[in-house]
């Protein structure tokens, strides 16, 4: 098990969202995010378009969205530059909000002008000490992490080239996630990205899927797709480090599941949580 001193540190819950997930129709995942916010009468919603290239849009997209599900006036964070958020009143920002969403688009913009700032020194410390639910999407999902995938195209075998990483936003410690996972082929570059470091849990997300954690270990896929854990803690051979750039490598001992919609899994302990035989079962009657 993890050590105590190293455990995720989440007050509320984080609510991390594979991308793509739908904001017009039946709207799962953002109902939930407002939900866990405090409901629509009490949530207080920050949005973070930053990591777009369009961040005016993004943010008008989520507005309306929220707006629609009956979020009076939901914040945002207008920026376009480091100093725009530099300049940002970050007591305004965020002085009672219950509920943060970081927008898609470029997890690398999203993190050179956001990290090292005192937004995100304050957003860190509503994550770890109060019932606050941080939210990503696809870039805001990829930055979450205290080291994040940048780069990596799809490739038919794990190589060390396979994917790029780079610090990330650190909400999540121990957590490296990937997004657009089935849509875009890249299990192999999570499976790279976990060989770097067997320490980090990978986790890969579909569009229009989600998985929401909270401080005790829960990991729960809420969504349409799936969510594919990669652990690496097993792991009893491991040549990345040997090979050339683009060589395939030699992994044994890593652990993977698959988990859809309603299952369970504990990040801390490292394990499936087996759901109830009904659960499994169709009801044939």
């Amino acid at each position: 098990m993890t050590e105590s001193h190293d455990r995720e540190i989440i007050g509320g819950h984080l609510l991390v969202i594979g991308g793509a997930e739908d904001k017009y129709n039946e709207r799962r995942i953002l109902k939930r995010f407002i939900e866990l916010a405090g409901g629509a009468d009490a949530a207080e919603i920050l949005i973070i378009p930053v990591a777009s290239d369009f961040p005016e849009f993004a943010a008008d997209v989520y507005t309306q969205a929220f707006r629609n599900l009956g979020v009076a006036n939901p914040r945002v964070l207008r920026a376009t530059s480091r100093q725009d958020v530099v300049n940002a009143d970050v007591e305004r920002l965020v002085d009672g909000v219950t509920g943060v969403m970081m927008s898609g688009g470029d997890q690398m913009r999203l993190v050179s002008l956001l990290g090292g700032t005192k937004l995100a020194d304050a957003l860190r410390k509503k994550v770890r000490e109060s019932n606050v639910v941080m939210a990503g999407t696809s870039a805001g999902a990829a930055a979450m992490s205290t080291s994040m995938i940048v780069r990596g195209e799809p490739s038919s075998y794990p190589h060390k080239n396979a994917v790029k990483l780079s610090p990330g936003l650190g909400f999540l410690k121990n957590i490296i996630i990937d997004q657009h996972f089935s849509e875009r082929g890249r299990i192999s570059r999570l499976i790279s990205a976990v060989a770097y470091n067997p320490y980090y849990l990978g986790v890969g997300i579909d569009e229009n899927t989600a998985i929401v954690l909270n401080g005790q270990g829960k990991l729960e896929v809420y969504g349409e797709g799936t969510a594919t854990i990669v652990d690496g803690s097993a792991i009893t051979f491991n040549e990345i480090a040997e090979v050339a750039d683009n060589e395939a490598f030699s992994i044994c001992g890593v652990q993977f599941h698959v988990l859809r919609d309603g299952l369970v899994y504990n990040y801390l302990d490292r394990h499936p949580i087996q759901p109830p035989n009904e659960f499994l079962l169709p009801d044939l009657g």
